[in-house]
C-alpha cells in the first residue's frame, strides 16, 4: 500500500519494488482507488469506438480524425483526451478505451497522422500536435454527453509533451493533465497551471527521469511524479515485450509498471475530475 504524500520525494515498496514518488498529499490510497475502479469497471458497459473528425486549431485549420468511445447512457460524462506518441496510435488502444469508458469516462484518441499521411514524427519537429489536441477538446465540448468542465489530457511520449504544454498554458479549459514518459526537458522552465501527473521509467534513455524530477520538484502541490525502477521508455506498450530498438530509441514493456501506472492514472483522474 502506498503511504500518503507530503510534498516530498520518498521511496515506497509496492509488490516488493521500490517506486519513487513526488507529489501532493493524497486523501486516499492507490489500492483503494484501484478497488473503486474495479467496481466501476462493471458498472458502465463499454461501447465500440467511433471514427470522428474535427478541425485542428492550427493556421490554417487542418482536418484531423479521432477515435471516440463513450459509456452507455446520456451523461454528461467527464472526458479524457488521449494523445499518442511519435510512433502513432498505440496497439493497445482498445484496452485503454475500454478501461476508461467502463469507469465512466468518454475517451477520445487523437489521430495526428492519418489525414496527413504520416507514419512517425520521431525524427522531426511536430508543432501541429498542440493544435490537434485543442481542436479535439473543442469537439468534446460540443457534445451533449460530455461534461465540459471535466476534461483531462493524457499523453504518451510526444503526446506527453503536448499534455505538459497544455498543463503550462492557462485558459485551455482542461481540468488536469497526465504524461507518460514525456520529454520534461522541453518544459524545464515552465510553470504547471493545473494538476499534473508524470509517470516515467528510471532507465528511460529517451526521456530521462532526471528531467522530470527537476520539473516536478519545483512545483509541489501541482505536480505528481512516479518513477518506476528498472522500467524503460514505452513501459506500458505490450508490443515491445522483451525490448526493441526503434528509430534509435530503446523501448521495453514492463507489465508491472504498466499495471501500476494505470492504477495511478485512474486514481489521479478520479480525484482531479471529481465534481
Amino acid at each position: 500500500m502506498l503511504a500518503k504524500l507530503g510534498g516530498r520525494r520518498y521511496q515506497c515498496a509496492e509488490n516488493g519494488r521500490n517506486i519513487e514518488r513526488l507529489g501532493p498529499p493524497s486523501s486516499v490510497t492507490l489500492m483503494r482507488h484501484a478497488l473503486v475502479f474495479a467496481l466501476l469497471f462493471f458498472a458502465f458497459p463499454a461501447r465500440a469506438e467511433t471514427l470522428v473528425s474535427f478541425d485542428a486549431m492550427t493556421t490554417p485549420p487542418a482536418p484531423v480524425r479521432g477515435l471516440l468511445a463513450r459509456p452507455s447512457g446520456g451523461g454528461p460524462f467527464p472526458a479524457v483526451l488521449l494523445l499518442h506518441s511519435c510512433l502513432g496510435l498505440p496497439g493497445n488502444r482498445g484496452v485503454l478505451e475500454d478501461a476508461l469508458t467502463r469507469a465512466g469516462y468518454v475517451a477520445l484518441i487523437v489521430d495526428d497522422f492519418s489525414t496527413r499521411g504520416l507514419t512517425e514524427t520521431c525524427t522531426v519537429e511536430f508543432p501541429e500536435a498542440l493544435g490537434d489536441a485543442l481542436g479535439a477538446s473543442e469537439y468534446l465540448r460540443r457534445q451533449d454527453f460530455v461534461d465540459k468542465s471535466r476534461i483531462a489530457a493524457v499523453g504518451f511520449s510526444q503526446g506527453g509533451d503536448t499534455a505538459l504544454r497544455i498543463a503550462t498554458s492557462p485558459g485551455r479549459g482542461f481540468r488536469a493533465a497526465a504524461a507518460f514518459y514525456p520529454p520534461c526537458a522541453n518544459r524545464s522552465d515552465a510553470e504547471l497551471q493545473i494538476p499534473t501527473l508524470i509517470l516515467v521509467g528510471a532507465l528511460d534513455s529517451v526521456t530521462p527521469a532526471a528531467d522530470c524530477r527537476q520539473l516536478a520538484k519545483r512545483q509541489p502541490g501541482v505536480a505528481e511524479l512516479v518513477v518506476y525502477p528498472g522500467a524503460d521508455h514505452g513501459f506500458d506498450l505490450p508490443e515491445f515485450a522483451g525490448g526493441r530498438r526503434v528509430l534509435g530509441m530503446w523501448l521495453k514493456y514492463d507489465r508491472e509498471a504498466a499495471q501500476h501506472s494505470w492504477a495511478e492514472l485512474r486514481r489521479f483522474l478520479a480525484r482531479s475530475l471529481a465534481r
